[in-house]
């Protein structure tokens, strides 16, 4: 016998209304309520419908124990009476509708209440007045400018009080004006002397901060390079001093 044919056999399902189980205290209380209620209109008894604990229990699946809780609490609600015939050995349960219709329709108000707390302590950001949202956005934009603005600022004066290191002999530098204008006045040919200044760094590794400045102070001294380029004159003794002064007298 597979799962499906005990199925069968155990009998058909019962349902209950799940919402009821809030208003009425629990799962258990909702079903045996939801189980009473179906027979509600069968009854042949003014008191309810009679039944005992084992046909409760074969209805709606819950012990005898847990039928007393659910009763106990069905009662506190106001929602069931129960009339026990201790002489006939009856109990009969009897629904009442009036008294159910308050217990919901209160359950109804208190979920709308909450609702409407809970709505006014969350106000809809939807309905934010648009001239409120369009000064926030204003003011984010201005203080975003600001603070950006700040930031740039700081960042390009830390980098100029940054000193600056001295760098080989750049690939791009060239004479400009500052240049020519020294080398006219000192008389000198620009490019010859910028072929010299370069070689002679590049040969001897210097480093310079101010590459304009240096090569200024090659073109000044330009002149005075040429002069400590000429060849030493000739050191003569006394005896050809003299010597020199004879002949020089005689011609």
């Amino acid at each position: 016998m597979n799962a499906v044919e005990i199925l069968k056999l155990i009998g058909r399902p019962n349902a209950y209304y799940p919402k009821l189980a809030k208003p009425l205290g629990g799962v258990s209380p909702a079903v045996l309520f939801s189980q009473l209620f179906y027979w509600q209109d069968k009854a042949t008894s003014d008191l309810g419908v009679y039944k005992t604990r084992d046909e409760l229990e074969d209805e709606t699946g819950l012990s005898h124990n847990e039928q007393r809780t659910a009763i106990k609490k069905l009662k506190e609600k106001g929602v069931l009476i129960v009339t026990e015939k201790r002489l006939e050995h009856k109990t009969f349960y009897k629904i009442d509708n009036e008294k159910v219709n308050q217990v919901l329709s209160d359950f109804a108000n208190s979920i709308t209440q909450s609702s409407r707390q809970m709505k006014s302590s969350y106000p809809d950001l939807y309905n934010v007045d648009v001239e409120t949202t369009t000064k926030s956005s204003s003011l984010y934009q201005e203080n975003t400018t600001k603070t950006t603005t700040e930031n740039t600022t700081n960042i390009i004066a830390n980098k100029s009080q940054q000193p600056k290191r001295p760098c080989q002999f750049p690939d791009e530098f060239k004479p400009n004006d500052h240049h020519r204008d020294i080398a006219m006045n000192e008389n000198i040919n620009l490019d010859n002397e910028f072929v010299k200044f370069r070689d002679y760094c590049l040969a001897n590794g210097k480093k310079y901060i101010d590459w304009n400045a240096a090569f200024n102070n090659w073109l000044r001294n330009a002149n005075g390079y040429k002069k400590s380029n000429k060849p030493p004159e000739k050191f003569m003794t006394l005896a050809e001093r003299n010597r020199a002064v004879l002949e020089s007298m005689r011609s």
